[in-house]
């Protein structure tokens, strides 16, 4: 059971967050009528389809986890086992751990080591339509998109995650400029999701905004992460509460499944369970950053640009040893994301005082994954709410503000009282969305009708402008319908 754990916990620590892939075909719109902008849409982070050779027929996944790979250590891992050889298996845990994820790693200067990178997909939609067939998530939003208006007048940045964002903004230029050639039109809509946010707060910082008539942010990491914080800084931690969640919700849809877990709950099985965890923790962490997480995660730049600017200088001591010297060259791109995020709150004021909608969507009431130490959090199964609503004030996973917390403003209070929107950066543009989970845009859902109200209306962007969309929404697990509070 220990060495299980451990290799979950090796696999979970160098495992952010990701999430999916493109969308779909025929559609229903005249296009000898345009009136619509065109939209660049700036996924997420797409983990599992990295590749090594990108651009060439031989391109194969830059994460090993196949057969090939992980057998011959897992094989050796049981004999160890089976001699009693308890440190050695671990090492063949370790080091199988790297093998399936060095492909990823970047060198000193946070560029890729390896030949890899993502497939790309440059040109507009129209020509992809190989790539339109995915309903789930962003694909559901973009196949809808495409559905609704000339697929030339949509575009798909899927660009590789690893690298600095004010690099990517170059890539997400390039489309703009594209889009508005192709197009005719003056300026382009932009709608960014999940890790699409720092790259899109790339863009804004060092092209500015002259192109852009409106920018929705949608279950976006804008504000960073407090996940990328609490990994930077060595913040692993399990806890009964926090795995039980993580637990229940995944099961949660299963009426069974659902009250074995509670009962093994309540059976105090999770408590015990934080022996071997905290066992495995105190002992064997530190193997675990120094010989994979910080050799293939440390010098990705857009992780930096994530962490909170209280826990920047404890990363750099944690990480990199406090080696500035050692590392000046990349450090001078961490201090630039630094500034990118730090004048954030003034490029956005600047934006909408010169005209240009925006809109952020948020979403609560998901426990997140439970390794760090922020997972107590209130989020959507992949990032938290704080920094996805822009800095509301948000109670922990299934807590409350309580019923003697004073908003600033009443108005800005949710009516579950969890989430206070008067300490976000952008209250009056900020929708919240209960039981969401990250990006909830799939196919035929009212959350999908949704984004493309935001993304198509020619009116006012702010909550409740349209009665069908208030502020505070919820919406069901599986993302199909959409209201307001009772």
């Amino acid at each position: 059971m220990k060495k299980l754990l451990c290799i979950i916990l090796s696999l979970l620590m160098i495992l952010p967050m990701s999430v999916t892939a493109f969308a779909e075909t025929g559609r229903a719109y005249d296009e000898s009528e345009c009136s619509q902008l065109p939209i660049v849409f700036v996924r997420g982070m797409d983990f599992p389809n990295l590749k090594i050779n990108p651009d060439s027929d031989d391109s194969e996944n830059a994460i090993k986890f196949d057969f090939k790979t992980v057998a011959p250590f897992v094989s050796k891992a049981v004999l160890n086992l089976i001699k009693g050889d308890k440190d050695s298996a671990l090492e063949n845990v370790i080091d199988c751990s790297y093998e399936i994820f060095k492909y990823n790693a970047m060198d000193e200067n946070g560029d890729p080591l390896y030949n890899t990178g993502m497939v790309k997909y440059p040109e507009s939609a129209e020509n992809y339509p190989l790539f339109y067939d995915e309903y789930d998530l962003e694909n559901g939003l973009t196949h809808t998109l495409i559905e609704s208006m000339p697929a030339k007048h949509v575009y798909y940045i899927h660009y590789d995650w690893r690298l600095d964002p004010l690099t990517v903004a170059d890539e997400i230029n390039d489309t703009v400029n594209r889009a508005i050639e192709a197009t005719g039109h003056e300026k382009v809509k932009i709608i960014c999701s999940s890790m699409g946010g720092i790259m899109t707060m790339g863009y804004l910082t060092k092209y500015g905004y002259d192109k852009v008539e409106r920018c929705l942010f949608m279950s976006s990491t804008f504000c960073g992460t407090q996940i990328a914080s609490d990994m930077f800084t060595g913040k692993i931690k399990f806890t009964p509460e926090t795995l039980y969640n993580f637990c229940y919700n995944a099961v949660s849809d299963s009426f069974i499944l659902s009250r074995i877990v509670k009962s093994l709950y309540k059976s105090g099985l999770f408590n015990s369970l934080m022996k071997v965890t905290d066992y495995i923790v105190d002992n064997y962490k530190d193997e675990v950053y120094e010989r994979v997480f910080i050799p293939v995660f440390s010098h990705m730049p857009v992780f930096w640009g994530l962490i909170q600017p209280e826990d920047y200088e404890d990363a750099v001591d944690y990480i990199l040893g406090g080696r500035t010297d050692e590392n000046a060259e990349f450090l001078k791109r961490t201090d630039a994301l630094r500034d990118m995020m730090k004048n954030r709150n003034e490029l956005l004021d600047n934006m909408i005082s010169d005209g240009v909608k925006i809109a952020v969507v948020s979403h609560y009431n998901q426990p997140l994954a439970p390794v760090y130490e922020s997972a107590d959090f209130n989020g959507d199964t992949v990032l938290e709410t704080l920094q996805t609503s822009g800095y509301a004030t948000v109670a922990k996973y299934g807590e409350t503000l309580g019923d003697d917390y004073v908003p600033e403003n009443e108005k800005y209070l949710s009516p579950d009282r969890v989430i206070d929107l008067s300490t976000a950066i952008l209250p009056e543009y900020t929708y919240i969305i209960k039981n969401a989970p990250h990006v909830a845009c799939s196919y035929g859902t009212e959350y999908n009708e949704f984004a493309m109200y935001l993304l198509t209306t020619d009116g006012d962007l702010k909550p409740g402008t349209n009665e069908r969309y208030p502020q505070f929404m919820i919406s069901d697990k599986n993302k199909e319908t959409l209201k307001s509070f009772d």
